[in-house]
């Protein structure tokens, strides 16, 4: 039996060496790794409770924004299996070894669903997927993932990566980083054709429909033993959520290393914020209690910039340039500000003219 499989798909092409015990896979993709990784947060206890404690959520797939991302549909089988893996897989659950042969049987008519389905749900509790971008200026990734109030993060690929992998433990396995393989069309993978299910794995996690290619993705990929399966969160799912602690899925990284923090264009909404203007440059704000929802949110976001984040604070903003022809057209832009805790809640925000235009 051969050492190495390989696989190849729409440019990339993914091997695993049985000579090496670990569960990575290698990936050849031909791209340069970014300089710089992004992180898009939406405004939540979710997201600050992140930026304050310096982790990325792993996600499971059931977790992921498109269905067919990362899904046990991008698995299949173009001839059946062998009674071996039902064995090896459903055995400890039957006690009548002619029941299981009569599941087998059953099974293998339905292209073998069940057990795709059943490994599918092993592998990803011990799986989970980091997703950046590495695009700063991507005017659909604010509206989609922040509606323009959250915010973003701004990290050095190279440290972020030596960071996460430093915070694993022993049991736990730092499987690399990837871009997405964004196809046409989306085609399932025949773990038949496979010794193991590494590469249907990886496979299944890098492979995305080109529709998302604005995205331009990059995933950190990470395993741990029992991340969970939150079953709940699938449509008309009839089985119950595999719970384990939510920290499970928290890859830590040394918070020192965000380089820029920036808030979207209608972050300080009036709805949210007291504001006083204090001449051209400055403004007074204090989160509003009454109403808001996101106050303690709010709060304890300007909080922890204020002390650990105010020189590399930003806020999203706009401006018109002139094309060739002396044309107007409308660019994003981003602006350093200070930020400062003057008591009572109240927060002084100074502009500083440093206008980085993102074109």
């Amino acid at each position: 039996m051969k050492d190495i499989e390989t696989f190849e798909c729409n440019g990339f092409t993914y091997s695993k060496d049985y000579a090496d015990s670990s569960t990575k896979v290698e990936i050849e993709h031909g791209k340069e790794s970014p300089t710089h990784l992004f992180k898009f947060y939406g405004m939540s206890k979710y997201s600050v409770d992140a930026l304050k404690n310096g982790y990325l959520y792993a996600s499971h797939p059931l977790e992921l924004n498109d269905i067919l991302d990362s899904s046990y549909f991008l698995f299949n089988v173009s001839k059946p299996l062998d009674y071996s893996y039902y064995e090896k897989l459903f055995g400890p659950a039957y006690s009548d070894k002619l029941k299981l042969y009569e599941f087998y049987l059953q099974d293998i008519k339905n292209d073998c669903h069940s057990y795709i389905f059943e490994l599918w749900q092993i592998l990803t509790n011990k799986f989970g997927v980091v997703s950046m971008t590495s695009k700063e200026d991507n005017a659909l990734m604010w509206p989609h993932y922040t509606m323009e109030s959250g915010f973003q993060l701004k990290f050095d690929t190279s440290n972020l990566e030596n960071s996460i992998k430093a915070s694993l433990e022993d049991t736990e396995e730092y499987l690399g980083l990837f871009p997405i393989n964004y196809t046409k069309i989306l085609k399932p993978i025949d773990i038949s054709q496979f010794r193991q299910m590494f590469i249907p794995l990886f496979y299944s996690t890098t492979i995305k429909s080109a529709q998302w290619e604005y995205e331009e993705e990059w995933r950190f990929l990470i395993s741990k033993n029992n991340m969970g399966v939150p079953h709940s969160k699938s449509g008309l799912s009839h089985l119950s959520d595999y719970d384990t602690p939510v920290e499970n899925r928290y890859a830590y990284y040394d918070n020192s290393l965000v380089e820029e923090i920036t808030v979207g264009r209608n972050f300080f909404k009036p709805r949210h914020f007291e504001q006083k203007r204090i001449g051209t440059k400055t403004v007074h704000l204090r989160p509003k209690n009454e109403s808001n929802w996101l106050y303690e949110d709010q709060k304890a976001f300007m909080e922890y910039v204020s002390e650990n984040l105010s020189d590399k604070f930003y806020v999203s903003g706009v401006k018109y340039e002139l094309d060739e022809n002396g044309i107007l057209y409308l660019i994003r832009t981003k602006e350093r500000m200070n930020v400062e805790q003057i008591g009572g809640g109240l927060y002084e925000l100074t502009r500083t003219d440093e206008v980085i235009k993102l074109l």
